[in-house]
């Protein structure tokens, strides 16, 4: 039977539902005709930034909510496309989330429409079209540009455990400065689902191709770029843009892995494919004896590594290990291994300190 994850799917369509209508309220609320906005901040650059100010705010709002921390915040077709590129997120769920993206920010616009009306009208309803005096092509490489670049900072904040909690921060931050900057050029969408649900509303379609190009190759040449500038070996994060330990986690490759107690993490004589740091919780190791019962040789919780020695030498499992209590941990594959250690003097100094430790006792026990 096929799993259909529908409370990650729902808080993806709520969440791209309550951005699309702080920020598309935003756009009406600072550019329709009549606006005291206009007098109050006559100034369009520093208007353009207030407006990206709301709009990015309230996606960030949405990543830190439950809803965010839930379904892990992408809000944007692009987005969910370059993780699926990544394989942090399954065929199945990413088309579920793209759909879910739609549908939430159709009912975002529709819900700034029957509240705004007529003033929502005179901006049609937030469309974003190319700038006065500028091509669509100038429009397209733009929108290229700016998705590349909010996709590239995603990956980087993500995969570095000391930025990943600033995540959803840095992304607001980009967005507001990309919407005072650049929306005069192409309207700084970045996001198919937030350019189809105004055009769809309004019926007009004249330049939304270019706002599903540009954003989708924007995506697909950081994914480009990310893996030829070794990103894939020091990746630890996964696709949420906001990792708490309140909600599972879906997504492949999660440096966050949540484990049930009685769940056996390491078998003794398998594949020595992955390590783990404990987060969270803690473990029995266990080791065949001669009588062909299993001995606990050890007892390990948070902050020690457990598989690490079969991942150094690449040997079989020389023991199991079996979370006594619900757990948190970190995979560490090959690939990503090797970063871990020369990026976190901390972690490589808990991990020598932990086989001195047990070259100490093996010693002890030969003396004995």
């Amino acid at each position: 039977m096929i799993k259909l994850n529908w409370s990650e799917y729902l808080s993806e369509f709520f969440g791209t539902a309550i951005m699309m209508t702080i920020g598309i309220g935003a756009v009406v609320f600072m550019w329709s005709e009549g606006s005291a906005m206009t007098a109050l901040i006559p100034s369009e650059p520093w208007r353009r930034l207030a407006t990206g100010i709301l709009f990015a705010g309230g996606g960030t709002a949405v990543v830190l909510s439950p809803l965010g921390q839930r379904s892990g915040g992408h809000l944007n077709p692009a987005m969910t496309l370059a993780f699926w590129l990544r394989r942090k997120i399954s065929h199945r769920d990413a088309a579920m989330y793209v759909i879910a993206q739609t549908l939430g920010a159709v009912l975002g616009v529709l819900i700034v429409d029957a509240v705004a009306g007529d003033a929502a009208a005179t901006v049609n309803l937030g469309m974003t079209m190319p700038g006065v005096g500028y091509s669509a092509t100038v429009a397209l490489a733009a929108e290229l540009v700016i998705t590349f670049s909010l996709v590239i900072m995603v990956f980087w904040a993500v995969d570095r455990r000391s930025v990943a909690p600033f995540t959803p921060y840095l992304a607001g931050v980009l967005i507001a400065l990309l919407v005072m900057f650049e929306a005069p050029i192409s309207g700084t969408s970045l996001n198919p689902a937030r350019s189809l649900a105004p055009a769809a509303l309004m019926g007009i379609f004249d330049h939304l191709w270019l706002y599903f190009v540009g954003p989708i190759a924007g995506a697909v040449l950081a994914v480009g770029v990310y893996r030829g500038l070794g990103g894939e070996k020091q990746a630890t994060g996964c696709a949420k843009l906001h990792h708490t330990d309140q909600y599972p986690c879906l997504f492949e490759g999660c440096g966050y892995r949540r484990v049930e107690a009685g769940t056996v993490l390491l078998r003794e004589g398998g594949e020595s494919d992955r390590a783990y740091v404990i987060r969270r919780g803690e473990v029995a190791v266990k080791k065949m004896q001669s009588d062909g019962q299993d001995a606990v040789i050890a007892q390990l919780g948070p902050g020690d590594w457990v598989g690490e020695m079969g991942l150094l030498l690449n040997l079989p499992r020389s023991a199991s290990v079996i979370a006594t209590t619900d757990l948190e941990v970190e995979p560490l594959t090959r690939e990503n291994f090797e970063h871990l250690i020369a990026a976190h003097p901390d972690e490589a100094l808990r991990l020598l300190r932990q086989l001195a430790i047990r070259l100490h006792q093996a010693d002890q026990r030969q003396t004995l």
